[in-house]
């Protein structure tokens, strides 16, 4: 298991970009991801020092970022200023949420789960993400072969789809161009959104 903790002491963190990621930046400022009331809120799990976490709080979300590395809040606190908050918790544990978000968004959070723990992911976002809510993910290490290890361990859009299951609707799949902070490995935007399915009407016994 990956000690967190010891791995920011150590400042051995090359997942942190220093900034928010570019994409993102560029679909906020394109206007995408535009909450869709005011004080509509998001939550980033695995947030880090929270440059994607201030970001969408710039953008008018009430964000809540999420580590388990709770020697982060200050740095994190200080960038959302009154735009959210810093949550120092392990959210794939079955009591998270209290309320729904309308937004997920996930970069490297996803890619740093033992892949047997894929599954938990997918159970949060069916607990966290409201009806008609948005899970965003920057798909990170795109098709990174399985016996390189991890983290970040290589996932796909279709890795995606298989924890999130029938209740998520995937709306957008699309290259990010470039890459950043040295990485050796492409990306995507993929965009889902949390429909929930009538059951079909019972018809009555003859």
């Amino acid at each position: 298991m990956t000690d967190w903790r010891r791995r920011y002491r150590e400042g051995h963190t090359p997942w942190d970009l220093g900034r928010a990621h570019p994409e993102l930046v560029r679909r906020l400022a394109a206007g995408e991801l535009r909450p869709p009331r005011p004080g509509a809120r998001a939550l980033v799990p695995g947030c880090g020092r929270g440059w994607d976490a201030a970001a969408l709080a710039e953008a008018g979300w009430q964000v809540t970022a999420a580590d388990v590395v709770e020697e982060l809040r200050e740095a994190v606190e200080a960038l959302l200023g009154s735009g959210g908050g810093f949550l120092a918790r392990d959210v794939l544990e079955p009591t998270f949420p209290e309320q729904p978000f309308d937004l997920l968004f996930d970069h490297t959070f996803f890619c740093a789960l033992q892949p047997r723990r894929r599954p938990d992911f997918g159970r949060l976002a069916r607990r966290a993400v409201a009806p008609g809510g948005l899970l965003v993910s920057l798909v990170f290490p795109l098709d990174r072969p399985a016996a390189e290890g991890g983290p970040p361990f290589g996932m796909c859009p279709a890795d995606l789809r298989a924890a999130l299951g029938p209740e998520f609707v995937l709306e957008t799949d699309e290259p990010v161009p470039g890459r950043f902070g040295g990485r050796a490995w492409d990306s995507r935007w993929c965009r889902f959104r949390r429909v929930v399915r009538s059951s079909p009407e019972k018809r009555p016994e003859p």
